[in-house]
């Protein structure tokens, strides 16, 4: 039975063989057919030429004028046989002339274009018995191992030592072919050499591997050196030779570990082989220019990383590992194309070709987008390690600290990179603030707290403290990047400016810092972070001279960081006010130095306030609040931004002016409502029984801000949509409010106390208080269309007709009977009628005045009004003299206002007779 298996084990090898014998013999075979057919050809041409009368001058005259004797001929050499198109790094493996093409590294020209994969792919269909040959001889060289393990015919040592036979065999096999037969596109050998070598180097790999994963006949110091000669080997080979011998070597050995099989205790160290043969593939591509090469190597050593520690999982020490080997490939891949311990990258970035016109699009060079694709992966490769434990976390922590510092560092004599550092820096910030990211690591700090909770003295736990740390390290980065000569100086201040104030921001949010380590040290974190920005504010006031924007950038970020000590130590109100501040100080900066950027600033800072007023701690806050401590967030806030807006008069700054101008009234119809909360909390309490005038507040604050999104529409942009949606949701809510104030509130049909005098009562901020918000936003936004406006006008006209007729019936039946079923005396419906009248009047007056044909029908229509309730109500409802005075006022008012409509026609119609 063992013969049997040895024989077919012989067979198995002798087939790969076979084949390439008979491929060799066809491909001569077919060689000398189409050097026969291409002299017929030849010679069937020459036959047909006609013998020229007059001696031609130029390039003709030189062909033509030759001999006869250069004449082909059926002893001379034939030209070249056609063969299968090659894609341009096959092509110059076997001897092609090379293009040449710019880059950013030194060394030959890269030859990259559109075309390549699809030259690739020809040359794939045409040739692909060569990768079939080669995967063959490939695996026979590891089967030769695993046969031997299943038979047990031969001894560790043997197989291994078989194996490596084996590979060496075929490595001498290719290139004594080589030397005899070449490796030219002209040769019938041509790609032959490469798929043996190749093969060969896989069987060797697979020998070493199977030594120390399955035998442990070599420690892994050794092993790992054997695999790094065989890579060297391999890299010379390759150099020499051509990619395909390249493109088998690093193919077969990425997937050697996974054939062999077996199981290691320490898988880690294949993270290290396989890096090595990154490198290999990445060190062909710099020393030849094949960059289809590189990205073969990078995407299969990722790729192979990656399934080793999928296959592991529930190993911490693997996951570890693997964070680390995926940062190591992208220093590989930024390091090797450029010879050097420092990248050299020139031409555009990624983000700029990204965002370029048409007219100034340049494409990146290739080792560019190589490695702004690994970089993308190793991030992802970073968050997923986060998510394992605390330890693995912490490591993805320190190693994209370490990476954004490394690429912000680098990026000044490789401007092409400058882009990439967003990513890693942006990582960082993720695995501090995304809770899913860390839960496992506040979970093992939280732990550790609690233990010691017992001890007679507790350190303060360090975390917090280097988490910050290491966002500062980043941020200094930036600023020295933004420091030397280079492009876009004010971005890379503003990534130092932003970068550990929002990690600070992220602990106190996510981790709760302040109850972690104590709100005075975490305040002194927040208040050292302001000093390391002024200090950075005042070196580049030196620096930059008459141009302030990174002073300011700087200076507005020292601003954020006092605030928030201060909403560390003091009250809600305290982060509000700081807020409030630091738009006053955007806005006198931009005052002082004319920095346009600033009204970016002033936006983010309103946007800030408007979250602050109205939601976290917002209006809930405000209610319950001791009303001095209200009044100084929502006062201060209007304050603030009153001298914000005068600050910007005299700058020609529209947009900032919006959002301040908006802002301001938003802000003061939050004050003034909230103050009357208080006050007639004050008074009269707030129970069931007062929800008429709550609700009437509530409504016209949020009135407020729908219409603070409305007026910012006029600035346009982008968004456009999205304040269009808050309004609607702020006015939803209003709507909502208000009308539940006119029907289960209103006081005529729940029994609603009105607390207050005729007149200056609870109805005026539950009714007139929200119409005037109404009318005086519908007066103001001229920019709306004007349906729009008249939709928000319409609505506070009716609260305005309301409050009227509630103040009426106020004072003639009082604050505890204004339910209807108390009924409607005599002089209650005869005052509704004069208050027709009195409105229609001064409808009346207001369409002379303006000289509107609108508002005279308008008065024309409330005067009917008034003649119905007349003859339908009164007639019926009232007795005695009081009916007769009613109509006496009603005729002489109808005759009087007849003469008044006339006379305001006359004087809106031109006269014709001039």
């Amino acid at each position: 039975m063992e013969a049997i298996f040895v024989l077919l084990g012989l067979v198995v090898l002798a087939l790969p063989i076979a084949v390439v014998v008979l491929i060799i013999g066809h491909l001569r075979l077919r060689r000398q057919v189409r050097d026969l057919s291409q002299t017929v050809t030849d010679l069937q041409s020459l036959a047909r030429l006609p013998s020229p009368k007059i001696p031609p001058t130029g390039r003709a005259a030189n062909a033509l004028s030759a001999p006869l004797s250069t004449a082909p001929s059926l002893d001379a050499p034939a030209p070249p046989p056609s063969t299968p198109p090659l894609p341009a790094p096959l092509a110059e493996a076997a001897g092609a002339p090379p293009k040449a093409q710019a880059t950013s590294t030194a060394g030959p020209p890269r030859r990259t274009g559109p075309s390549t994969l699809e030259s690739l792919g020809v040359w794939l269909r045409d040739n692909w018995f060569y990768g079939v040959a080669a995967v063959s001889l490939a695996l026979a060289g590891i089967f030769l191992v695993q046969y031997g393990i299943e038979t047990g015919l031969l001894t560790p040592t043997m197989r291994v030592i078989a194996a490596l036979i084996f590979g060496a065999a075929l490595i001498a096999a290719g290139e004594t072919i080589r030397r005899r037969f070449g490796d030219d596109l002209a040769s019938a050998t041509a790609y032959l050499p490469s798929v043996l070598s190749g093969a060969g180097l896989v069987s060797l790999m697979g020998g070493v591997l199977a030594a120390r994963l399955l035998y442990d006949l070599v420690a892994p110091g050794p092993a790992l050196g054997a695999l790094f000669a065989i890579a060297l080997f391999g890299l010379l080979l390759g150099w020499r030779h051509g990619p395909l011998l390249a493109a088998v070597g690093l193919t077969g050995g990425m997937a050697a570990p996974f054939l062999v099989g077996g199981h290691s205790e320490n898988p880690e160290w294949l993270l290290l082989y396989f890096g090595l043969l990154t490198a290999l593939g990445l060190g062909i591509d710099t020393l030849r220019r094949w960059a289809w090469v590189s990205a073969l190597s990078v995407v299969l050593g990722f790729a192979a990383g990656l399934l080793l520690q999928i296959s592991a999982t529930g190993d911490e020490a693997l996951t570890a590992a693997f964070a680390v080997y995926a940062v190591g490939l992208v220093i590989l891949a930024l390091l090797i194309p450029s010879r050097a311990l420092a990248p050299d990258h020139a031409g555009p970035g990624i983000a700029e070709t990204v965002v370029a016109t048409t007219e100034t699009l340049r494409r990146p060079i290739f080792p560019v987008i190589l490695s702004g694709a690994l970089l993308v992966a190793c991030c992802a490769a970073l968050t997923y390690a986060g998510l394992y434990s605390a330890v693995t976390w912490q490591l993805s922590v320190g190693l994209s600290a370490g990476l954004a510092g490394l690429l912000i560092l680098w990026s000044r004599g490789a401007p092409a990179l400058q882009d990439q550092a967003a990513l890693p820096a942006l990582t960082l910030l993720a695995l501090i603030a995304v809770p899913e990211l860390n839960i496992e690591a506040r979970t093992a700090l939280e732990a550790r707290l609690t233990a010691q909770a017992d001890l007679t003295e507790q350190r303060l736990p360090l975390d917090m403290s280097l988490l910050l740390l290491v966002a500062t390290l980043v941020g200094l980065a930036s600023a020295w990047r933004s420091l030397k000569p280079g492009q876009y100086p004010a971005v890379w201040a503003a990534a130092a400016a932003l970068t550990a104030p929002l990690a600070g921001l992220a602990l106190d949010f996510v981790w709760d810092a302040r109850t972690l380590l104590g709100a005075w040290p975490w305040a002194l974190h927040a208040l050292a972070l302001a000093a390391l920005m002024v200090a950075l504010a005042a070196h580049f006031a030196r620096v930059d001279g008459a141009v302030r924007l990174r002073t300011a950038l700087f200076t507005v970020s020292a601003l954020a960081c006092l605030a928030f000590a201060l909403t560390v130590l003091l009250t809600e109100a305290a982060l509000t006010l700081a807020l409030a501040a630091v738009v006053v100080s955007a806005a006198a900066l931009d005052r002082r130095f004319d920095l346009p950027q600033m009204t970016g600033f002033i936006a983010a800072g309103i946007v800030a306030l408007g979250y602050r007023l109205v939601i976290d701690p917002g209006l809930d806050w405000a209610i319950g609040a001791p009303v001095l401590e209200m009044l100084a967030a929502y006062g201060g806030t209007l304050a603030a931004l009153l001298a914000a807006l005068w600050l910007c008069m005299l700058r020609p700054r529209p947009s900032a002016r919006v959002f301040l101008e908006s802002a301001a009234w938003s802000v003061a119809g939050m004050t003034l409502s909230l103050v009357l909360y208080h006050v007639i909390e004050a008074q009269v309490g707030h129970t069931s029984q007062d929800a008429h005038w709550f609700l009437g507040l509530y409504g016209t604050i949020w009135i407020g801000t729908a219409l603070a999104q409305l007026e910012r529409l006029m600035l346009g942009g982008p968004m456009r949509w999205l304040r269009i949606a808050l309004a609607v949701l702020f006015g939803l809510v209003a709507a909502g409010s208000l009308l539940t104030g006119v029907s289960l509130g209103n006081p005529l049909f729940e029994e609603q106390v009105v607390h207050g005098m005729i007149g200056l009562n609870t109805l005026l901020p539950a009714y007139l208080l929200p119409a005037l918000s109404l009318i005086l936003g519908a007066w103001r936004l001229s920019h709306l269309p004007r349906w729009l406006r008249i939709g928000i006008g319409v609505p506070g006209a009716a609260l305005a007709l309301l409050w009227t007729g509630l103040t009426i019936r106020h004072a003639w039946q009082g604050g505890l009977d204004m339910h209807m079923i108390h009924g409607i005396s005599d002089g209650e419906l005869y005052s509704y009628t004069v208050a027709l009248l009195l409105a229609g009047a001064g409808l009346f007056y207001q369409a002379l005045a303006r000289r509107s044909d609108a508002l005279r029908r308008a008065g024309v229509a409330v005067i009917a009004l008034a003649v119905a309730k007349v003859f339908l109500i009164d007639i019926s409802g009232l007795a005695g003299l009081v009916r007769v005075f009613s109509f006496l006022l009603l005729g002489l008012s109808l005759a009087g206002l007849a003469w008044f409509n006339r006379w305001v026609q006359t004087r809106a119609t031109p006269d014709p007779n001039p």
